[in-house]
């Protein structure tokens, strides 16, 4: 027995009709899903902090989340989950397993997209398979970057601003009291995007360094505290 094999058993028996915990078997994945999400999050505030404890401890939480949902799945279990990723790793580093050879990491990087466009061969959009549910800015870099990859990131980004601006009616009426933050303003979101593809452009991570002005913020917020 090793501790995932235990962990499996611990889920198997919370799921378990007879005994088991009666707010897991009124799971499903839907309703696990937001919680997918969080645990990631603070994962991700983990390796922010530095801290090894806190990073084991998030990565078990995270490992947790897997093995409830493949406990919750009828036609998979983790076997089948851990198997399908071996397998796609085994395909993505054929300079690892195979016959392709990679000795930089922009080499790695093109053999992986490659071998991940073989893959993916039925996909009819370059935009196909960027998760909907992204948050807008990790969303907004992730089809940057397919653009990127087919060459016209700046003419697409381009075309978007100058349909926004070409909509937008001139007006000198302010927006109404009850707006408030809840208005939404395509031209200043045309705009952000410009400027997030222009910090790809100039070598900056635009997620990395929003990450550190929210932290910059909320340090200078609890200041007051």
């Amino acid at each position: 027995m090793t501790a995932v094999s235990d962990l499996v058993e611990v889920v198997d028996r919370l799921l378990a009709p007879s005994g088991g915990c009666v707010w897991n078997r009124a799971q499903t994945h839907a309703t696990l899903a937001r919680y997918a999400v969080e645990e990631s999050y603070e994962l991700v505030d983990a390796i922010d902090d530095g801290d090894p404890d806190e990073l084991r401890e998030e990565l078990g939480d995270v490992l947790y989340q897997v093995v409830l949902h493949a406990g919750l799945a009828e036609s998979f279990d983790l076997e089948d989950v851990a198997a399908g990723a071996r397998d796609k790793m085994v395909r993505r580093h054929p300079h690892v397993f195979g016959d392709e050879h990679a000795d930089t990491v922009e080499e790695v990087v093109r053999v992986w997209r490659a071998a991940k466009a073989a893959e993916k061969s039925t996909r009819r959009s370059l935009f196909d398979g960027v998760p909907r549910a992204m948050p807008p800015l990790e969303r907004a870099v992730k089809l940057l970057e397919r653009l990127e990859e087919r060459g016209d990131a700046a003419t697409v980004v381009a075309t978007v601003v100058a349909d926004v601006q070409d909509d937008v009616v001139p007006s000198d009426r302010p927006l109404a009291d009850d707006a408030g933050s809840g208005a939404v303003d395509r031209s200043w979101g045309a705009a952000l995007l410009a400027s997030v593809a222009a910090a790809r452009d100039a070598g900056i991570d635009p997620i990395a360094s929003l990450r550190a002005a929210v932290s910059d913020l909320e340090a200078a917020g609890r200041a007051d505290d």
